[in-house]
């Protein structure tokens, strides 16, 4: 297969082929092109050492569809969690295989996006989503919308709801 002579699209269309073999995941991970690099970081079949190459790219498209592929091992999910682009973050939240240790430890994120994502995730355990409104509760200025996925989420405690009616009443 000539990788150098193929055109952009269809890169991108071998990239995005679950039955690509891996040895042409690998290569087309170190294209130029960055639509082609985050193509292979959204292929279920991209091996763990391709994902992990990927989650280091210079492009922060490629990192955050690394973090949002549903076969990204935890560590890597972990490294990415440190990543300075919120949507990376954001996608780590999303992401149905993020430990929970990890969505806990994202809940006392400086982005309230992130926050608001834990609290909009149906899979967020109810431990944790009580531990959030405890931490949005305590911070000087918590973040409406984290409120409101707060309040929303069927996870949270009914109790946890009526202490949000009270205080964050007029934010619903």
């Amino acid at each position: 297969m000539d990788l150098k002579n193929m055109t952009q699209y269809k890169k991108e269309n071998l990239a995005d082929n679950p039955s690509t073999p891996v040895a042409v995941l690998r290569k087309l991970a170190k294209d130029v092109n960055e639509y082609v690099r985050e193509h292979v970081a959204g292929n279920s079949s991209t091996p763990e050492d391709t994902l992990r190459y990927l989650s280091k790219d210079i492009d922060s498209d490629v990192r955050l569809t690394v973090a949002y592929n549903s076969n990204t091992p935890a560590d890597i999910l972990r490294e990415l969690s440190k990543d300075d682009e919120l949507q990376v973050r954001c996608n780590i939240v999303q992401n149905p295989n993020t430990p929970n240790d990890l969505l806990k430890d994202l809940i006392q994120d400086k982005s309230g996006w992130v926050r608001t994502e834990v609290a909009l995730n149906p899979n967020t355990p109810s431990k944790i989503v009580v531990i959030l409104f405890e931490y949005e509760k305590s911070l000087r200025n918590p973040d409406k919308d984290v409120i409101k996925a707060l309040y929303n989420n069927s996870n949270l405690p009914t109790f946890a709801k009526r202490v949000i009616e009270t205080l964050y009443g007029d934010w619903l």
